[in-house]
């Protein structure tokens, strides 16, 4: 696996899934837009939401890039890219919020992402990949560092009971 084919697969989704955890300590999954700018995916999220919660309460969480079921010929071998990332809520008023909002508007709706922002309970999140894996098949699972390069094969032994 190359470099090249972790940057395509990821520039190839608009959405992430996130795994958090509530304040309560309880999982959660979600989804939402992002951008991404070198390690840091962008998103734009309403703290009314669970996950908008959950990602002002915690530093850590897991993001989900996965093939689509109706391309995955074997479902045991789905493609996919897991990344651990920090989190950083972004403040309003500073040059960064204005970059990841510009980011935001280049990719979707502009006049939808300029709204968004303005609303109070919706705050942009920088969330800092620190490692990951992907899998691209039976036997093709990589270590990612936190800047999204392959760094090793991942290999082990599968077990018969």
């Amino acid at each position: 696996m190359t470099n090249t084919e972790v940057e395509d697969f990821l520039a190839s989704f608009k959405t992430c899934m996130i795994a958090s955890l509530t304040p309560e300590g309880k999982a959660y999954a979600s989804t939402a837009p992002y951008v991404r700018d070198g390690n840091a995916f962008y998103v734009l999220i309403s703290t009314v939401a669970q996950h908008g919660k959950n990602l002002l309460a915690t530093d850590y969480v897991s993001l989900l890039f996965a093939e689509d079921e109706h391309n995955c010929t074997q479902p045991f071998a789905r493609k996919r890219i897991t990344i651990e990332a920090s989190v950083k809520e972004v403040v309003r008023d500073t040059s960064e919020f204005d970059i990841g909002i510009n980011f935001l508007k280049n990719r979707f709706d502009t006049e939808l992402v300029e709204n968004l922002a303005k609303m109070g309970d919706f705050h942009l999140f920088a969330l800092r990949a620190q490692g990951g894996s992907a899998v691209m098949g039976f036997g093709q699972a990589y270590g990612l560092d936190k800047n999204m390069e392959v760094v090793n094969s991942i290999s082990g032994h599968h077990q018969r009971k």
